[in-house]
């Protein structure tokens, strides 16, 4: 395997640990940003890195590692004891994120 691409998966895998990691610790009391909608962005931020790290990592094959993720994130908020909640705004945010990398991936990969 080329040094290049196992660096991407590295990276990946990497990127997939912090997500799931920021995504599931306790929070405490909200700031005025979050309550605004800052943490749409957040999220949509952090899905968009893992969907150019995806496709850079496994091309087309990395969407079935990161949708169950983008999904299960939000999922499991309520599952956990802690201060975090199951959103739809959030998972929709997963979402679209996520393709929105795939696709700036694409985009940048065939610009080249």
């Amino acid at each position: 395997m080329p040094a290049k691409k196992t660096a991407s998966r590295v990276f990946f895998f990497l990127w997939i640990i912090i997500t799931i990691i920021a995504l599931s610790v306790p929070l405490g009391k909200p700031g005025k940003l979050l309550q605004r909608g800052l943490d749409k962005t957040i999220h949509t931020a952090m899905f968009a890195v893992m969907g150019v790290l995806g496709q850079s990592a496994f091309p087309w094959s990395g969407i079935l590692i990161t949708a169950p993720i983008a999904l299960g994130t939000e999922y499991v908020q309520r599952l956990l004891p802690t201060k975090r909640e199951y959103n739809e705004v959030d998972l929709l945010a997963n979402i679209i994120g996520l393709l929105l990398g795939v696709i700036l991936y694409e985009i940048a990969t065939r610009l080249k």
